[in-house]
């Protein structure tokens, strides 16, 4: 039985597992291998589970081509340093020391309390109002413009 553990994880929802020799060869029978095969080899069982990442689909988004890596666990023992949970970059030991508890890099936090739409509404130079998105009358393609609910 081995003992070497991987972790798959999606690149885009950043859904991930950490595997043992068991989930592997679990996970590999459902994409049809070791069909036959009882106990196999755990070499095997590795490198076939490196190769048919992308062939495995993720468990929230359903997205199909996973990345597998060693467990983070196993990374932060390495490095002694937290690593951000979205983006898997180490936290600076600046914003440690100042955030203890936290375990998202400045840019992750950012995008988590920011919206993603920055832009402002546009005000009629006239009265002030906001202005408002409408559609040109005519034939042939739909024009829109912006125009003013109260001036027009």
């Amino acid at each position: 039985m081995s003992t070497e553990r991987l972790e798959i994880s999606c690149p885009d929802c950043h859904w991930h597992r950490v595997c043992n020799h068991l989930a592997m060869v679990q996970l590999l029978m459902k994409l049809g291998m070791f069909r036959r095969e009882e106990e196999p080899d755990p070499g095997l069982v590795v490198e076939l589970f490196r190769r048919s990442a992308v062939k495995m689909s993720c468990g929230d988004c359903s997205r199909v081509g996973l990345k597998v890596d060693v467990p983070r666990e196993d990374e932060e023992e390495w490095d002694q340093r937290r690593v951000c949970k979205m983006c898997r970059q180490p936290i600076p030991l600046e914003r440690l020391e100042v955030f203890p508890d936290t375990d998202t890099c400045v840019r992750c936090r950012e995008k988590l309390e920011s919206p993603e739409d920055h832009a402002t509404p546009d005000f009629c130079p006239k009265c002030g109002e906001i202005m408002s998105l409408s559609t040109g009358r005519g034939g042939g393609m739909t024009r829109y413009r912006m125009r003013c609910p109260r001036c027009g």
